[in-house]
């Protein structure tokens, strides 16, 4: 049900309206203020959670007891942008091949998208919560109009985990507050996010690395339903 690339109904997000120059005023002040720590309003200003266009990779999801292994190269035709490459650790059957042609049909090029923007996060709501040499942690809340309408954010707890030698973010965690109901027929009782991040190197920028997540719930009423997703980028390569 939840996971970052969108696939529970209630953790799709829109990117925020918020442009880069107006988050980095809104940092600059916080900051100045003495709420924010530099290395943490450094990182803030690069982070994304999604892929940089242009960049193919290799996609593994492991659903409860599914996995699927695909590959991802924006350089190819819209239609044939996404390749089954395993299914549970085999290699495909041509019924397997032509399922998830088919289930890739009607948006054959979407890519996970981030649960939240970095313009989501209201930075006058940042709280250190450890530190040591190397990094810190910190929660924070995200701002009232970038909840989006089913306010979705306004219901789950951000924690930053970002370094300070290479100002970035490590890794963030997204949990439900209390139990919610985004739409009538669903009851969220448990959703956890963590996605962690690779550093950047010589050749890359930093790079998704895996995203995690669990759901409990219920559905229609009376199905209850638990979901454990785990996703591993790798294999990046620039595309073309």
């Amino acid at each position: 049900m939840a996971s970052l690339t969108g696939s529970s109904p209630g953790c799709r997000r829109r990117s925020s309206s918020l442009g880069p120059l107006a988050l980095g005023a809104i940092l600059a002040v916080t900051a100045g203020a003495g709420e924010m720590p530099d290395y943490l309003r450094k990182a803030l200003a690069q982070f994304s959670a999604e892929v940089p266009k242009g960049w193919a990779y290799t996609l593994t999801t492991v659903r409860n007891d599914q996995q699927v292994t695909e590959r991802y190269d924006p350089a190819r035709p819209p239609a044939e942008q996404w390749t089954l490459l395993r299914h549970n650790g085999q290699a495909p059957s041509a019924r397997e091949i032509e399922q998830y042609a088919k289930s890739r049909a009607d948006g054959p090029s979407a890519t996970p998208q981030a649960t939240f923007q970095k313009a989501d996060i209201e930075p006058g709501s940042v709280e250190l919560v450890r530190e040591d040499a190397e990094r810190g942690e910190f929660r924070c809340t995200f701002r009232a109009e970038s909840t989006g309408a089913d306010k979705m954010l306004g219901h789950l707890a951000l924690r930053l985990t970002v370094s300070k030698q290479q100002p970035r973010v490590e890794q963030f965690v997204l949990e439900l507050v209390a139990p919610y109901s985004p739409v009538l027929s669903v009851k969220m009782r448990e959703l956890r996010v963590q996605m962690t991040f690779a550093p950047p190197a010589a050749a890359r920028p930093g790079l998704p690395a895996t995203n995690s997540s669990h759901f409990l719930g219920r559905i229609f009423f009376f199905l209850n339903v638990e979901e454990n997703l785990r996703i591993i980028y790798s294999d990046f390569a620039r595309a073309g």
